[in-house]
């Protein structure tokens, strides 16, 4: 070998060294998915490929969660689903070579984006959620540690789960609302209540508890003194998972026809923190039913907004307590 040609090979051989320090200095392996310190978490984004997104934020001091942007509540049972998805979130193996190229192709096309907040300035981590496994007992996901991203995927999934980890990250305000409409768990947060019977007008009545100290007032407010207290503080204790079934998609005039009628049953509830909750009520009509009314369902209107939802009557009908109910035994 001349010296010429050793000197080539010389500078060729360096060249392939620098090339491959210089690709391994921009290759980033991280795998640490988890998030081990769910409670720091104030808010979490999820977005996809097809500019559909969704963010849902906590309010530490009412301890509850939110569709940011919105009035709603975020359904509880779904954020305890992420959290602790979050929190037990494990890698179960490397992407075999011989997809790795695809899985990574396909990543980049199509994914749902995960970002998990532990301030409002720039996530904490971020997922990149891809496909199932074919087996469907993993799933492709790339992770983010602020501004660092992984070079390469994983297969990840959670011990005990069977099936991908994708659908648990969606972007519909509908299924991420919570349909609770009362749930006041502890009933020393309410503060007063209103319940009027629209078609039996002397059934109304209020109810007023404040301190532990509870009063009844009928119709003309005013207040009686012989009822059967035990029974009506227990009925503030009703006034929890009280919920909606079934958002109504029908056109405006369709509501119009509903909302232009009397509800048969309304209520007002007034929380300690003077926050209130106007739910109408109205039966549905039946001509098949021998009451002429639907027995299991009936519309509900809350806080006057342009919305009907359907209730159904096994979970609302323990609200429908007239005032004889506390009043007639001592009378």
């Amino acid at each position: 070998m001349n010296k010429n040609t050793y000197i080539s090979l010389l500078i060729i051989l360096i060249l392939f060294t620098l090339s491959n320090c210089k690709n391994s200095s921009n290759s980033l392996d991280l795998n640490n998915f988890a998030v081990k310190d769910t409670a720091k978490i104030i808010k979490f984004k999820i977005s996809d490929t097809e500019k559909n997104s969704i963010v849902i934020s906590r309010n530490n001091n009412l301890n509850i969660w939110k569709i940011e942007g919105s009035d709603y509540l975020a359904n509880q049972s779904s954020v305890d689903l992420l959290m602790e998805t979050f929190y037990r979130v494990r890698v179960k193996q490397d992407v075999p070579n011989a997809t790795f190229n695809t899985v990574i192709n396909r990543l980049s096309v199509r994914h749902k984006k995960v970002e998990i907040f532990f301030n409002n300035d720039s996530p904490f981590k971020t997922w990149y959620i891809g496909s199932p496994t074919q087996d469907h007992m993993g799933t492709y996901m790339l992770l983010q540690n602020k501004n660092q991203k992984s070079s390469k995927p994983y297969i990840t999934y959670k011990p005990g789960m069977y099936g991908s980890l994708d659908v648990r990250f969606f972007t519909d305000w509908k299924g991420w609302r919570s349909p609770k409409i009362f749930n006041y768990s502890n009933p020393k947060k309410i503060k007063k209540i209103e319940v009027n019977f629209n078609e039996k007008p002397n059934e109304t009545y209020t109810i007023s508890y404040i301190n532990d100290t509870i009063k009844l007032f009928d119709i003309n407010n005013k207040t009686l003194s012989k009822y059967d207290t035990i029974q009506v503080k227990h009925y503030l204790s009703h006034f929890n998972n009280i919920s909606y079934n079934k958002i109504i998609f029908e056109k405006q005039q369709f509501l119009d026809s509903v909302f232009k009628n009397k509800p048969h049953y309304s209520f007002i509830l007034t929380d300690i923190s003077n926050h209130k909750i106007n739910v109408d009520f109205w039966k549905i009509k039946d001509e098949n039913s021998s009451t002429g009314w639907d027995v299991e369902y009936g519309y509900i209107r809350v806080n006057k907004n342009n919305e009907l939802l359907r209730a159904q009557y096994f979970n609302w009908e323990i609200l429908f307590k007239p005032l004889s109910f506390y009043t007639n035994r001592y009378y």
